[in-house]
């Protein structure tokens, strides 16, 4: 007879939850840039000091970063769209 929940089904139950939160933050409607920071305040809450610098210092450069790269996937998309109507 099975008593309570084996350490698989508790670490599924702990990846679900975490699953929630980010369908939270996404559904609220925050932005790319939003979404950076709420990474680095997390970045700033782990226990590792390790992986805290290489996640803060990745966000940050990826802050600081050449404005090529693209963080707005709406843009894209609608340049996207674009070519598809034009049959380009």
């Amino acid at each position: 007879m099975k008593i309570g929940k084996s350490q698989e089904e508790l670490e599924a139950d702990k990846m679900f939850e975490c699953r929630a939160i980010v369908k939270n933050i996404v559904n609220f409607g925050v932005s790319e840039k939003q979404k950076l920071q709420i990474i680095y305040l997390l970045a700033l809450e782990l226990e590792s000091r390790d992986a805290l610098k290489s996640l803060t210092n990745l966000v940050s450069d990826l802050k600081n970063s050449n404005q090529d790269i693209k963080f707005n996937l709406t843009s894209e998309n609608a340049e996207y769209n674009k070519n598809k109507l034009l049959d380009v």
